[in-house]
């Protein structure tokens, strides 16, 4: 008769286990919550981007992508992400170079040398402009695509830091005529 093999049980592990996945159970909802709407970690890719991210590009950049508030106080030189006009699955990382009614000197394959950025929509381009499928390709696009705000790189650790928010980066000459500042409209009560 072969000899029998018993598994050794510990009750108390399991027990343990099964008391601390219930704890965190009600917590999923809450972190599901974050990452959608307050902030969450991103990878980043590609050099159409560089030398901002991934100067490298056999590396990755790991970024904090803030979502709260992501379409307002909208600035030329801000990094965000969007999701990509042609392909909605994807999300595109690039800097905002122009705002609404700003007058945009465009690059080919663009099919005119200049452009006024519609309302309700911005101009955003790579800062590697010959590895950058952006607003030169498909135009510009709807303030409503963008979905966060990139504020930090994380990883790698000798990059680590604020990523910086300058309309100098964008390619020079890019943005011909900036639009007259909108007034306030004072609404009583408000």
């Amino acid at each position: 008769m072969p000899p029998r093999f018993h598994l050794p049980q510990f009750p108390h592990a399991a027990k343990a286990l099964s008391l601390g996945l219930t704890s965190l159970v009600p917590w999923i909802p809450a972190y599901v919550l974050f990452l959608d709407n307050v902030a969450s970690v991103k990878k980043v890719s590609g050099n159409s981007m560089s030398p901002a991210f991934c100067p490298n590009p056999t590396e990755h950049d790991w970024v904090l992508a803030k979502h709260w508030g992501a379409r307002e106080n909208l600035e030329r030189g801000q990094v965000v992400l969007y999701r990509s006009p042609v392909d909605p699955e994807r999300e595109v990382i690039k800097r905002i170079v122009a705002l609404e009614g700003d007058i945009v000197r465009t690059r080919l394959p663009y099919p005119t040398e200049f452009v006024k950025v519609p309302r309700g929509q911005a101009w955003m381009e790579g800062d590697e402009a010959f590895h950058s499928i952006d607003s030169n390709t498909y135009g510009a696009v709807p303030v409503a695509l963008i979905t966060s705000k990139i504020t930090h790189i994380l990883y790698p650790f000798s990059r680590a830091g604020k990523v910086a928010q300058d309309e100098r980066l964008s390619r020079p000459g890019v943005l011909y005529r900036r639009a007259a500042p909108k007034e306030r409209i004072a609404v009583f009560g408000l």
